[in-house]
């Protein structure tokens, strides 16, 4: 499947019923991620400023300008929106060797793109952390939802150069703006 088939499948997405989106979605990345397809062609993300030239993902330059974006939406739309952190131990007990350290990252990337939507923002903002922008939310649900989705597909084991690794992975999440908790101790975002 190519990538032009895949983007076609995704400008579809408003058609399909609300149950099914979300899933979609996900296939549409696993299939990207098994065929090799990209949004962004390898090459310009190799010599981009704006992508990590490891992982093809945006890097912490860009993430910070995506996060301003978020911010200023959702204060113009009076909104919530959250980042979700993922940090990753490679070193020590986790058993990564130095020479499966790229492809372990590589491999997290991977799952990452195949769980977040397509409307979030996925960056490579450190050398083991991630972030994720989840915007359009309803309620914070929503981004609990996201985040065990990412907690789920982390949690299995990785194969690196035929070998099971197990890095040590945190996933937290922050709501902006911050809630504010009402008398009966739910949170609201006025």
């Amino acid at each position: 499947m190519e990538e032009r088939e895949l983007t076609e499948i995704e400008n579809r997405l408003e058609t399909y019923p609300a149950q099914a989106r979300h899933d979609i979605l996900r296939l549409t990345r696993e299939l990207r991620r098994l065929t090799g397809a990209h949004r962004v062609d390898s090459a310009v993300s190799a010599t981009s400023p704006l992508y990590d030239p490891l992982t093809g993902l945006l890097n912490g330059g860009a993430y910070g300008v995506r996060f301003a974006m978020a911010r200023a939406r959702a204060t113009r739309f009076r909104k919530i929106f959250a980042v979700m952190s993922v940090d990753i131990a490679l070193g020590g007990a986790h058993g990564v060797k130095d020479d499966e350290r790229e492809l372990t990252i590589k491999h997290i990337a991977g799952r990452l793109e195949a769980s977040v939507r397509a409307t979030d923002t996925l960056a490579r903002i450190g050398d083991e952390n991630f972030a994720v922008i989840l915007e359009d939310l309803t309620h914070s649900g929503d981004a609990e939802r996201v985040k065990q989705i990412v907690q789920d597909a982390l949690a299995e084991p990785l194969v690196v150069d035929g070998r099971q690794v197990a890095p040590g992975i945190s996933v937290g999440i922050e709501f902006y703006p911050s809630p504010h908790h009402g008398s009966d101790g739910t949170p609201t975002y006025n």
